[in-house]
């Protein structure tokens, strides 16, 4: 175990992984019979004292070698390549959407948008108002597990092949709701919509799914700061994003907050 932590650090000091490192963990679980490998990550957590957190969550339905054929050494893999050459060059420079720019992020996201039947995408979040009555920390859980369920039930995936790694240190509780229903029946049966969710520090950095995941929830959570700064242009959320910048804090301090918007349980804005 210690090794596969030391390991973890190790490939987590890189700033950029190559598109063969960041499959890694995906090929491994589908070689482990996991076909359908879902990553997840948030946008709008720690540092945003305003605006929603929203948490998007990526699964890519196509065996990777039908995408990426360049990964591969084999050639014959090639004639099977689903998606343009200028998509793919694209797609391998995904890693962490924070260390991307918004060009390069928006034309990720572009393309993930553009083949719907390839990358499966839901999105969830939860108002300022929720993380106000909820706590940040749960209220991003519960869009967690929103997300990852959602994609799993459009798609009617079947359990036993689902996998999710949730960026992070904490794992969601899926179905939370129907098990307690189950329990108050006081039925015997084993609980059928069960698959294994597992936590990854810096998995945006690390796992192409939640690298995907990362830039879908980011472009998400920018568009929708956007339409807020036009509406209330003197708060400049189309450059803070809802974070806790110094102009941000001194347009607070001088003209107050925006109830519906700004999260009033957090100590910078009350």
């Amino acid at each position: 175990q210690q090794q596969r932590h030391n390991k973890g650090n190790k490939r987590n000091n890189k700033k950029k992984q190559s598109l063969e490192s960041l499959l890694e963990l995906e090929t491994d679980l589908n070689d482990r019979g996991f076909k359908y490998v879902i990553g997840s990550d948030d946008s709008g957590g720690a540092g945003c004292i305003a605006g929603p957190v929203v948490v998007a969550s990526c699964c890519v339905m196509e065996p990777y070698s039908s995408l990426f054929g360049g990964v591969s050494s084999d050639e014959s893999t090639k004639a099977d390549i689903k998606i343009s050459q200028s998509a793919i060059d694209a797609l391998s420079k995904v890693n962490d959407c924070k260390i991307l720019t918004s060009t390069q992020r928006q034309e990720i996201y572009d393309i993930i948008a553009q083949y719907p039947d390839i990358f499966a995408i839901t999105t969830a979040e939860r108002s300022a108002q929720e993380i106000d009555d909820l706590n940040l920390l749960r209220a991003t859980q519960l869009a967690f597990a929103e997300s990852i369920e959602t994609l799993v039930e459009q798609h009617e995936l079947p359990y036993e092949q689902c996998y999710a790694i949730v960026d992070g240190k904490i794992s969601p509780k899926l179905y939370a709701d129907q098990r307690e229903e189950e329990s108050d029946m006081l039925t015997h049966k084993a609980f059928t919509k069960r698959f294994s969710v597992r936590p990854y520090v810096n998995g945006d950095a690390n796992v192409f799914v939640v690298a995907l995941a990362s830039i879908v929830a980011r472009v998400t959570r920018d568009t929708m700061m956007k339409e807020v700064h036009e509406l209330n242009p003197e708060y400049n959320f189309d450059e803070n994003n809802g974070y806790g910048s110094k102009s941000h804090i001194e347009v607070l301090h001088r003209i107050g907050s925006l109830e519906g918007i700004h999260r009033m349980s957090f100590k910078q804005v009350s």
